[in-house]
């Protein structure tokens, strides 16, 4: 394992040794200014050279939702776009459930007409 350099902090919090904590909070101060003021306002504030690059990531990864899954609604409700279908066996269920639509139909369009007319009311 490397020795710490001496005279090196590692706290991640302080924002005069964390580059990203820097870009982040004048991110927060200056939510609409361009790329080239926010590495301006980090050299005058914190001391620190930062590309537009850096500036980029940072404002990208905090875009980002935290594990990519949709977040639930505050009132616990599922929105109208999110799939009920969360595993394979319901998928499975619902494509045999599907077959069995269009032979009751006894055609696509007419099962498709179904739907409709069932998601209007």
């Amino acid at each position: 394992m490397p020795k710490k350099k001496p005279g090196r902090s590692t706290d991640r919090s302080n924002p005069r040794s964390n580059k990203s904590l820097a870009i982040r909070n004048i991110l927060a101060k200056l939510p609409n200014a361009k790329a080239s003021e926010v590495a301006e306002a980090v050299k005058t504030e914190f001391g620190h050279d930062v590309g537009k690059n850096m500036i980029y990531m940072v404002k990208t990864k905090s875009n980002m939702a935290a594990d990519g899954r949709v977040k639930p609604s505050r009132n616990g409700k599922r929105a109208k776009s999110e799939s009920p279908l969360t595993s394979a066996a319901l998928w499975v269920e619902a494509i045999k459930m599907a077959r069995q639509l269009l032979t009751a139909t006894g055609s696509l369009a007419n099962a498709t007409a179904l739907l409709k007319a069932l998601s209007d009311s």
